[in-house]
């Protein structure tokens, strides 16, 4: 099952960002799924956000289930990402219930 992952980018250093994607990559693994990083979109990261966001979104229109990572709920894209999961009846999981 692939499982997009979905948190807080912009406004977090690079460090942050990479480790916490790939906190998640690691914990779907584990877990038995096929993580999908946005980080890997194929865009530079001084892409626009806006090009950032359709890339991602076709990203998660390929997974089954979206992960959501703490603090999503802060994060414009990321509330986007959920809503589109949820509208279309995708499998949400949580890092944890925060």
């Amino acid at each position: 099952m692939k499982v997009y992952i979905s948190g807080m980018i912009t406004g977090l250093s690079p460090e942050t960002v990479k480790e916490e994607f790939g906190t998640a990559e690691t914990i779907l693994k584990c877990q038995g799924y096929i993580p999908v990083n946005p980080l890997n979109n194929g865009l530079e990261s001084s892409a626009p956000w806006a090009a950032h966001m359709v890339a991602d979104i076709k990203m998660l229109l390929d997974c089954d289930s979206i992960y959501m990572i703490n603090g999503w709920k802060d994060s414009r894209g990321a509330k986007i990402e959920h809503y589109i999961a949820t509208s279309l009846g995708m499998g949400v999981i949580f890092q944890s219930n925060d």
